[in-house]
């Protein structure tokens, strides 16, 4: 399969496994607590398992990172490609019944530093039948139509969202602490659940900025190039460099350029 048709397969494949938790969804689930204190469903691991096969079948010879499965190799070759997988991003919303929740598939290839440069992305919300899609220097869409960041404002106006730890200790104070921080001073912030999807929406104009700390690359992928080709700006914090932004980074912000700046202040 070439590249151009890639996006194409990424919408496929969403559909797929969107079908795989949509047939799951307020059914019982069997869950396993993993180290982090989150768990997985066997709602996550048929999604996943639909998205690798596919993977497998139609790209042999790339590598795959997925949440559940881990990575494939871990060697970093210039000019590989690899597979950024999360089967299900808001597995504690799905498992609750709650409708917030999504599939990200991204692809990337190893630079010569060994950081990854993600060239498609695709994100879909199950609930919603909504289809998010991004290629490298092509833009962003939502079910077809072009997506745009949300139109620079003041802070004071902005309408926000974020997410928080599994992990109950300091780190949950903190993130807590980083909330009033930025609450105190915008419109409204909301914390649904799934970074992915709040990407998605934060590149269709919907969330002017969205940050969370501790993300995994799985999060991140798709969602942060549709941010860069629907106009925006994603950076890495605290460690923040302008114009440099890993998706193996540990924080993140994103969204237009005033919500970006702003928040990366007060954090």
């Amino acid at each position: 399969m070439q590249q151009q048709t890639t996006s194409r397969f990424i919408s496929e494949t969403l559909i797929l496994a969107s079908n795989e938790l949509l047939s799951r969804f307020g059914s019982p689930l069997h869950k396993t607590t993993k180290a982090d204190s989150s768990f997985v469903t066997d709602a996550d691991l048929a999604s996943e398992r639909v998205i690798l096969e596919r993977i497998r079948q139609y790209f042999p010879d790339d590598i795959i990172m997925s949440e559940e499965a881990g990575t494939s190799s871990l060697e970093r070759k210039p000019g590989q490609y690899i597979w950024i997988v999360d089967p299900l991003d808001g597995t504690t919303n799905f498992a609750n019944r709650y409708h917030f929740y999504s599939i990200s598939i991204g692809r990337g290839q190893f630079l010569a530093d060994g950081h990854i440069e993600i060239l498609n992305g695709g994100i879909m919300a199950p609930a919603t039948n909504d289809i998010y899609l991004a290629e490298k220097g092509k833009g962003a869409t939502c079910n077809g139509v072009p997506m745009q960041i949300a139109e620079e404002r003041a802070l004071e106006e902005s309408f926000l969202c974020t997410g928080f730890y599994y992990d109950k200790s300091e780190t949950l104070s903190i993130a807590i602490q980083r909330f009033e921080n930025v609450a105190q001073r915008c419109q409204a912030v909301r914390r649904d659940g799934s970074a992915a999807l709040d990407m998605a929406l934060t590149a269709n104009g919907v969330f002017d900025g969205f940050w969370e700390f501790g993300l995994q690359p799985w999060d991140l992928a798709a969602g942060s190039l549709m941010i860069r080709e629907a106009g925006g700006i994603v950076s890495n914090y605290p460690n923040y460099q302008r114009n440099s932004y890993s998706i193996e980074g540990v924080g993140l912000v994103c969204g237009n350029q005033t919500a970006t700046s702003e928040i990366l202040k007060l954090l």
